[in-house]
């Protein structure tokens, strides 16, 4: 399909007005409500002092209520659910009749915090309808800005850089903090912590460098290069190894799929910027062992080289196994696993699904996550301006082998975009072709 839908509206002196609504998301996910979020829970420690504002902040509540906005704006744009059902494979909605069976199942008859499980199965159905309202609206704009989105959602990268050196170069007197020092690995400002700070930005990264290596653009190669150094530098100091994993994964699944290795100007290119970031992060100060890459005592045991998640992964999958049909409730990890401290999400997508919504909502979700994943491979892959979005999507789900991308709403949200925008353009493509 010819790029010109998609670079419509967009030129060099374009206006506010003139951006798609897919652009405004991009600035909205990727800047906005990472500074309101740090602005809402200014914190220097791995809790909110107000046990009632730490629950927002778990839940990403800002970030859900930001769905929500949009799903009213495409609501009035004329997104109508009735004809998107109606056009959904008989397999599609038989795995969706599983979820939400697990989703009211599991909460209302097995979870030992009613409140908190309903909330989150609640949530899982915005985020569904979110991508619903995404996919209606890039497909009655045409699709226009989709190649532009990841450049978008890479530039409030410089401001939270900015916002992060700030913070950490003036904290607080520690007696001032609650609990009374301080903890870098929790201070980065709009993220839980720096872990959450280090995928996102490793995600970023690797829809960048798909960017500069798979789609060649001359006047926008200079910008995407000084992006790509930015996610380079604050995926490494941030020390998420998750996430540079992620990196390496997402190339060698586009060099697989494409069948082609990069050009030498271009790969030379991505190796300079690549070690110019890595220069970059180990010039700046790790002000924990929590930003460290590697310590020596990760060698101590396999348990220890996973950072705890074979434990974790142990204790999850057992705990399963007490209610394998239900599950325990949405959410459940955090109060019915316990390995020595809380954790929010088992760290695997697949063992928090199972512990959550048991065989019959995990079924049902997993069927439709591998549904999605096979819709958009080949468009994503195939179409020049969709493969920077597509590869931060599968960093993303890399990632929820290992963290908890699907399990906190600001990621979610860019998976459901990732997954919206491709299906969307796909259908574009179709219906014009």
């Amino acid at each position: 399909m010819d790029n010109a839908p998609t670079r419509a509206g967009w030129t060099a002196t374009a206006r506010p007005r003139d951006l798609s609504a897919l652009l405004w998301l991009a600035v909205i996910l990727g800047t906005a409500m990472p500074v309101a979020a740090a602005a809402i829970y200014p914190t220097y420690m791995h809790q909110m002092e107000q046990p009632w504002l730490e629950w927002t902040r778990l839940l990403e509540l800002p970030f859900v209520a930001c769905e929500m906005a949009v799903i009213h704006f495409a609501l009035r744009r004329g997104l109508q659910d009735r004809e998107i059902w109606q056009r959904l494979p008989a397999d599609v909605k038989i795995a969706g009749g599983l979820l939400l069976i697990g989703l009211t199942a599991s909460s209302a008859v097995a979870s030992k915090n009613f409140g908190a499980s309903l909330a989150i199965s609640l949530f899982t159905l915005v985020h569904i309808r979110f991508a619903l309202a995404v996919y209606h609206l890039v497909r009655s704009e045409q699709g226009r800005g989709v190649d532009l989105f990841v450049p978008a959602l890479a530039a409030g990268m410089p401001v939270l850089a900015g916002l992060t050196a700030w913070k950490f170069a003036f904290p607080p007197p520690e007696a001032s903090v609650f609990g009374g020092s301080i903890e870098w690995g929790s201070a980065l400002p709009g993220f839980i912590s720096v872990r959450h700070f280090g995928s996102w930005t490793g995600a970023l990264a690797a829809g960048l460098i798909v960017a500069l290596i798979y789609t060649p653009d001359g006047h926008r190669q200079r910008w995407t290069g000084l992006l790509y150094v930015c996610a380079v530098v604050m995926t490494v100091w941030s020390g998420t190894r998750a996430a540079v994993l992620a990196v390496a994964v997402v190339g060698l699944v586009f060099l697989v799929a494409l069948r082609r290795l990069p050009s030498p100007a271009a790969a030379l290119n991505v190796i300079g910027l690549t070690a110019l970031g890595l220069v970059g992060a180990l010039c700046l100060p790790a002000p924990s062992p929590d930003f460290l890459l590697y310590q020596a005592s990760d060698m101590g045991s396999a348990n220890s080289v996973s950072g705890g998640r074979l434990e974790l992964w142990g204790a999850t999958f057992a705990k399963w196994l007490e209610a394998p049909v239900f599950g325990w409730g949405s959410g459940s990890t955090f109060w019915e696993v316990h390995i020595g401290w809380a954790h929010t999400q088992p760290h695997n997508v697949i063992l928090q699904f199972l512990v959550s919504w048991g065989l019959v909502g995990a079924a049902g979700g997993l069927w439709l996550l591998g549904r999605a994943i096979r819709a958009v491979h080949r468009r994503g892959v195939a179409e020049p301006a969709l493969r920077p979005l597509t590869a931060v999507l599968y960093a993303l789900l890399f990632m929820s082998l290992l963290e908890g991308m699907l399990h906190y709403p600001r990621f979610i949200m860019v998976i459901m975009v990732g997954f919206a925008v491709i299906l969307a353009h796909r259908d574009i493509h179709t219906r014009t072709g």
